[in-house]
């Protein structure tokens, strides 16, 4: 990663948290205002809370996740070994269709 991708990458990091100060000063987040503060705590519990509710019910339980990245990994290593024992015969199919191509050219 060049340097411009490095000044991008510090560039997003620094909009998202400029972004998320500016977005809590306009919504009143730090005034000393405890109806404002009521205010935006209920439309939190409305709004946000319930989503992370659901979204935490849909997350597969660690055993599922478990079973799917060890299948996951057994799979990558069987097609893995399963190429370096194909390997052989198949340069050796290539190397002997080269010698008949250069063979038939050579008469």
């Amino acid at each position: 990663m060049g340097f411009m991708g490095r000044l991008l990458k510090i560039g997003v990091k620094w909009g998202m948290v400029v972004g998320a100060v500016k977005l809590s000063i306009d919504q009143e987040v730090w005034s000393l205002k405890t109806e404002r503060g009521s205010e935006l705590y209920s439309k939190l519990k409305e709004y946000i809370l319930p989503g992370t509710i659901v979204y935490r019910e849909k997350l597969p339980s660690p055993e599922e996740v478990h079973l799917n990245v060890g299948s996951k990994w057994n799979d990558g290593i069987n097609s893995v070994f399963s190429g370096i024992n194909r390997f052989p015969a198949t340069l050796n199919a290539a190397v002997n269709s080269l010698y008949k191509v250069n063979s038939a050219e050579a008469k």
